[in-house]
C-alpha cells in the first residue's frame, strides 16, 4: 500500500538514517527543495549537508499519515511531528515522485508550526 511505503521512507528522515549522507543522496529528489518550520527555503545540498552535520539525531515523533494521489508516480503526504513530550507539533507535507527506477523521491518538505488551539 502506497501510504504504509511513503510513510516508511518519511519516517527514515526522522530515525537513524537521517543523517546517513548515502541515504540522502538517494531519497532526495535532485530538484529537492524544503519550507523548512521557521520559513526558510533551502535546497538539496542544504539539506543534505545540514542533516548529515548532526551530531545528536532529535527524536520525532509523527502521526496522522494521509495521502493525496496526483498521479500514479506523484503523491503528497500530509503528518504531524512532534517531541516526544508533546511540544513542537508541527503540520509537514511532503511530495514524493516515482523516478523511472521505480524508486519514490522526495521532491519538496514544508513543515508548518500548528496553530494554538484557543
Amino acid at each position: 500500500m502506497l501510504l504504509e511505503q511513503l510513510k516508511t521512507l518519511e519516517r527514515t528522515l526522522h530515525g537513524s538514517r537521517r543523517n546517513d549522507r548515502e541515504w540522502l543522496e538517494q531519497i532526495l529528489h535532485d530538484q529537492f527543495r524544503e519550507m523548512t518550520r521557521s520559513g526558510v527555503l533551502i535546497d538539496r545540498s542544504q539539506t543534505i549537508e545540514a542533516l548529515s552535520a548532526e551530531a545528536v539525531i532529535p527524536a520525532i515523533l509523527s502521526s496522522d499519515f494521509q495521502l493525496i494521489q496526483i498521479r500514479e508516480d506523484v503523491a503528497i503526504l500530509h503528518y504531524m511531528t512532534f517531541n516526544p513530550d508533546g511540544t513542537r507539533p508541527t503540520l509537514r507535507s511532503s511530495c514524493w515522485e516515482r523516478a523511472g527506477s521505480g524508486q519514490w523521491k522526495l521532491v519538496f518538505h514544508q513543515g508548518t508550526p500548528e496553530a494554538e488551539s484557543g
